[in-house]
């Protein structure tokens, strides 16, 4: 037990290896073209962080474990949404802009729901995931042309020394993330096993924590650096990159069998956490309190406490 214990925490260090190097790739080759910073956080950040949930449901789904493929994308967004936000909220409280309370929100409430719909069936089909790709392109074009045209630079933004550094960094990015995703897949599973889960709960719990330590180092290091609205932005994008482009990308790839567990319990959940995003942070008069982030993260402890209990 305690090797497979050592070979998870290892394969969530590698994916977080692999998650960094990707970003840092990805934000140097995009500020090396002039792609406005607006634009690389809402694309390249969330999508970097969300690769880790991307390469290990792609993985799990090739070797024939729906429960873990699909419960790795909502669990990862129900931690995103309630422990994530929650803890960034208790550093400082969350400032919202105006913009997403306007837009992005809400739209992430659409995806989600329409993920949920398309789930409903008991599965999620190459038509389900053309669409759910098609909805995320869509997103973001209407994103874009909300992005004025502008200059702007960010002084956090760093260009590595030359395009070759950019291609070492996604090539190390990419091999880590794939290395990672089979050691935390094998070792969560045989765990999992052992303590008698079921993929499903495996999925939604261990091996979704993990895949999403990304965001919780991403948005946790932004908040302690009293950069709270970057802590909220990048879990939208990163919900929105795991409900659209990860379960629409594995889908495409491979047809997702969806449990009634999970159309029924977990992706409802995470629809509920989503949608009420929007109405606190009305509430809050566009911030997210340190209350209500204690009050989410308490959510997700009892979310977790619900499943172990009713495995």
């Amino acid at each position: 037990m305690w090797m497979n214990v050592l070979q998870l925490v290892a394969g969530f260090a590698v994916l977080i290896v692999g998650g960094e190097a990707l970003v840092r790739a990805a934000i140097s080759s995009a500020a090396r073209f002039k792609i406005p910073p607006a634009i690389i956080g809402l694309t390249v950040i969330a999508a970097g962080t969300s690769a880790p949930e991307l390469v290990t449901s792609i993985i799990a789904a090739l070797k024939g474990t729906s429960d873990i493929a699909v419960g790795n994308v909502v669990g990862s967004n129900i931690f995103n949404m309630l422990a994530i936000i929650g803890i960034s909220a208790i550093i400082i409280p969350n400032v919202v802009d105006r913009s997403q309370v306007g837009f992005e929100i809400p739209a992430l409430g659409v995806c989600s729901a329409i993920a949920v719909g398309l789930a409903m069936d008991g599965e999620l089909s190459r038509f389900d995931g053309i669409i759910m790709l098609i909805l995320m392109i869509v997103f973001f074009g209407i994103s874009f042309s909300r992005i004025k045209d502008t200059d702007e630079t960010d002084e956090d933004i760093k260009i590595l020394d030359s395009v070759w550094w950019d291609l070492g960094h996604l090539l190390v990015g990419l091999i880590a993330l794939l290395g990672g995703a089979n050691l935390a897949l094998e070792a969560g599973i045989a765990l999992g096993q052992l303590a008698g889960l079921s993929e499903r709960i495996i999925g939604v719990t261990i091996i979704s924590v993990g895949t999403g330590l990304p965001e919780l180092a991403t948005s946790a290091m932004a908040a302690y650096r009293g950069r709270g609205d970057i802590a909220v932005a990048n879990v939208i994008g990163s919900n929105l990159m795991n409900t659209m482009a990860v379960l629409g990308a594995t889908s495409t790839m491979t047809p997702l069998t969806v449990s009634s567990s999970i159309a029924n319990v977990d992706m409802p959940i995470m629809m509920a956490s989503t949608i009420l995003l929007w109405p606190l942070v009305l509430l809050g008069k566009h911030k997210i309190h340190r209350p209500t982030g204690l009050a989410l993260l308490v959510t997700y402890v009892g979310y977790v406490v619900f499943l172990l209990a009713n495995p």
